[in-house]
């Protein structure tokens, strides 16, 4: 069995064309199921922890630096594997050269992902009790 450390050293490893590609197709099906369909309508009924709007406010604010460095016309989503990976590179060493103006991003980004949700919250309460 795996320790704890060894397990940390092997997700922070750049994952490969093939390994990325085989995610994609874990998650594609992972998506369709019904428990993990039941599971994000549930997870919408509850608070967002600290942490969560943490982690979706780095996403974000990692997102928006890629869109920057990529060009205000470029789709990321239409990019190439290839394309993608020479993109994370060039935003991991920015963000590394910006982490204190990335961390006061993230804490400002925080704050408006936990409106989001509360209010994708307050939507999802009203469609519930209007099913009644």
């Amino acid at each position: 069995m795996k320790t704890y450390k060894e397990l940390t050293e092997e997700l922070d490893e750049v994952l490969g064309f093939a390994a990325r590609k085989a995610v994609g197709r874990r998650m594609k099906m992972l998506a369709k199921k019904a428990s993990t369909k039941m599971k994000k309508k549930l997870n919408k009924m509850r608070a967002l922890s600290h942490d969560k709007a943490k982690q979706k406010a780095q996403k974000s604010v990692r997102k928006t630096f890629m869109q920057k460095i990529a060009g205000k016309g470029k789709d990321l989503a239409s990019m190439s594997l290839g394309q993608k990976a020479n993109l994370e590179k060039k935003v991991d060493k920015k963000m590394k050269s910006m982490s204190s103006r990335v961390q006061a991003l993230v804490k400002k980004t925080s704050k408006v992902m936990v409106k989001k949700h509360r209010a994708a919250k307050q939507v999802a309460m009203a469609a519930k009790a209007s099913k009644k």
